[in-house]
């Protein structure tokens, strides 16, 4: 089970689908993210990216969220 405020939690809990492609070289896989419509919305877009997108279409659990660090 992902983490709920990772990408994988997010996508999987708004009903998104992850594909995965093995790499041609080095190891892990290529990912791509289709919406509820089989619309293609991401494509080999990394972490920060794919978290950017949660963020950005308010995929994110709220209560889940950390707040900024303020000192």
């Amino acid at each position: 089970m992902p983490a709920p405020n990772s990408p994988n939690g997010c996508f999987q809990r708004h009903g998104y689908t992850v594909e995965r492609t093995p790499r041609k070289s080095g190891a892990g896989h290529h990912r791509a993210i289709y919406d509820q419509n089989d619309q293609q919305v991401l494509n080999r877009a990394g972490y920060d990216a794919e978290l950017q997108f949660c963020i950005e279409r308010g995929l994110m659990l709220k209560e889940d969220q950390v707040p900024l660090q303020t000192e």
